[in-house]
């Protein structure tokens, strides 16, 4: 066809276009003035009609879900955006986004420009100082799909946290529970709801910006599949485990706790194919370690690296303590005594295989806090999956062996909301409404006396903050949520910071550098607390027989200064305004960068042979 007609065509093709848009316009007019108020009146109702159904007839009764109809499909819908309406008005209450989340950002941000997860852009070694990789490729994949941090972050914690509320709803929808109690499925699901609607934690990490939510997701995911019957699929264990293992180093545990489980589900007549494949899935994450150590040097996170020194079980004692108590987890110990005792001393019944797994595998994950990182700066983070996996396996208990009635189960549920919300309902009163750094540092609060008739083990509670809370250990939601407050206001915003280019190569050293980090994307951050940075990570203790924990490296004089004099990017933190500016600066080379990054590594790997030599003398 010749240029000239197909010319022609396109333009008969547009004249067609602009003649149907001018008889749509009269021909809509039309329908709308027929649209008299019974027409309306009949769509309402056809409306109200169609979905009464779905509201009255839902069944009580969890086994009697399911989406092969569509009535099954609406009514699922219906109740999950439901309660993410609710979660999500709950969780605003608790909202905030950890310094530490802005590290995060970084190294996405660094990735984004095209100088890989890495802190700062090279000359500068890289390091891993992030705490998940997977969460980086979340946070990856939203940046390329548009939706940038904290935004996609909130997104992304909202999501998986809503995720767990769904697990929960399929962990119930398989007990094996009392008639009368099954009948009733329904209530229990609720009654979690509520358990998790009135836990602090909970909702505090449906933001914080950390991949918090995406672990304890990982986690619930990986032991709904533990403990399927048969008819499970192994592969989805492995394919959990690897995420667990890419989500957060202590995650690697869950890789040859999962190898021991297929061993069991062999032997106990799954499917040797499934299982064989599941071993091969097992076997990918050592590509994900082999890239670590290509890239990094170790497999090894440089943030384990800066915050471990020996083992330390008195902090992690005291961290787990603090956790059961203010949650009071010491509840759903009675029943599981009591359970334990029906179902294998007078029933004698079978199974306690994968329970013994179970509990093998979550002693080890308890260990590695317990001994070797002895807690974590930010409040629970690590351990508040155990919130909804308690109750899901105390409900368990309660529903399978111990009672008959849903009444009583629901009293007990009543009773431990009661005794879970004393102590940290009585914190959050007595700390909400401090709005200041100064107020806010290292924020300890006890509540003995002051925590009602449920308030048990209080002052047990008390002794075990005081000791975590002045060593920088389990600090609170408030002081991370006042934090990041103060230095978004003192610090430039980030749109300010990126005109700081690359080529500039200016300085700026602290030991909070999530913020600061965000907002000055180009600029080079010297991270004393050592997260980021191998020099600081691999220098000794300030205080030996004292930690602060994140805080505790003593950098050596003269690091920072060989970057010709250090700092040349002022900033007064916490002072209320922003107050910055760009000092005058020798300029700063990359080969300049690569000399002092050289000089102090090799400082510090004869500081750590000469130690060394003295251990073994």
């Amino acid at each position: 066809m010749a240029v000239k007609d197909r010319f022609f065509k396109l333009k008969l093709k547009l004249t067609d276009i602009k003649l149907k848009i001018k008889r749509a316009g009269p021909a809509l007019c039309g329908k709308i003035r027929s649209v008299n108020s019974e027409s309306i009146k009949h769509f309402l109702r056809g409306i109200i009609f169609g979905i009464k159904p779905l509201i009255f007839e839902t069944p009580a009764d969890l086994k009697n879900w399911n989406a092969k109809t569509a009535a099954g499909k609406i009514r699922y819908i219906l109740l999950f955006l439901l309660l993410c309406v609710i979660f999500a008005a709950a969780g605003s209450l608790y909202s905030f986004t950890a310094n530490d989340a802005f590290i995060s950002f970084r190294y996405v941000s660094n990735a984004v420009k095209g100088w890989g997860y890495t802190f700062n852009p090279p000359p500068f070694e890289a390091v891993s100082g992030f705490t998940s990789f997977l969460w980086l490729t979340v946070l990856h994949g939203l940046w390329k799909a548009g939706i940038t941090p904290p935004q996609s972050a909130d997104l992304a914690t909202f999501l998986f946290s809503i995720g767990q509320v769904i697990l929960c709803f399929f962990f119930l929808r398989r007990v094996n529970m009392r008639p009368r109690i099954q009948r009733k499925s329904l209530l229990l699901f609720l009654a979690v709801c509520l358990i998790l609607l009135t836990n602090r934690t909970f909702l505090a990490f449906m933001t914080s910006g950390t991949e918090t939510a995406l672990f304890n997701f990982l986690v619930l995911w990986w032991t709904f599949e533990a403990t399927a019957d048969k008819s499970g699929n192994p592969v989805y264990l492995s394919v959990s485990a690897v995420l667990l293992a890419l989500c957060r180093f202590e995650g690697f545990i869950f890789i040859p706790a999962s190898a021991v489980f297929l061993l069991f589900f062999i032997f106990h007549g799954r499917s040797k194919f499934k299982s064989l494949i599941a071993f091969l899935l097992l076997g990918s994450v050592w590509f994900y370690y082999g890239w670590l150590y290509r890239t990094y040097g170790s497999i090894v996170p440089n943030s384990v690296t800066a915050f471990y020194d020996r083992l330390f079980p008195d902090f992690g004692r005291d961290y787990i303590l603090s956790f059961v108590l203010e949650y009071a987890l010491y509840f759903w110990l009675f029943f599981f005594i009591i359970w334990a005792f029906f179902k294998f001393v007078i029933k004698r019944q079978s199974g306690f295989g994968v329970l013994f797994l179970l509990m093998l595998t979550f002693a080890a994950y308890i260990g590695f806090y317990l001994f070797i990182m002895g807690g974590d700066v930010l409040e629970y983070r690590p351990l508040s999956f155990f919130i909804p996996l308690c109750t899901l396996a105390g409900i368990k208990m309660i529903s399978e062996n111990i009672v008959s009635n849903i009444r009583p189960v629901l009293v007990f549920i009543t009773v431990y909301i009661l005794i879970a919300s004393a102590i940290p309902g009585t914190h959050r009163a007595l700390t909400k409404d401090l709005q200041t750094r100064r107020e806010t540092e290292f924020l300890y609060r006890p509540v003995a006396g002051k925590a009602d008739w449920f308030g048990f083990f209080a002052e047990e509670w008390d002794a075990a903050q005081k000791k975590l809370i002045y060593q920088g250990i389990g600090l609170r939601h408030q002081e991370h949520k006042i934090l990041t407050e103060e230095l978004l206001k003192t610090f430039p915003s980030r749109e300010e910071g990126s005109r700081i280019k690359k080529s500039d190569n200016r300085l700026f050293a602290w030991d909070f550098v999530g913020v600061a980090g965000w907002v000055l994307p180009e600029a080079n951050i010297i991270d004393l607390s050592g997260q980021n940075n191998k020099i600081a990570a691999g220098s000794p203790l300030k205080f030996p027989d004292r930690r602060l924990f994140g805080h505790e490296r003593a950098v050596p004089a003269g690091y920072v200064q060989c970057f010709n004099g250090g700092n040349n990017i002022y900033v007064e933190p916490f002072s209320g305004k922003k107050n910055w500016r760009l000092l005058r600066a020798a300029p700063l080379s990359d080969g300049q960068i690569k000399g002092c990054e050289n000089f102090w590594k090799s400082q510090i790997n004869a500081g750590k042979a000469k130690s060394l030599r003295q251990r073994t003398r």
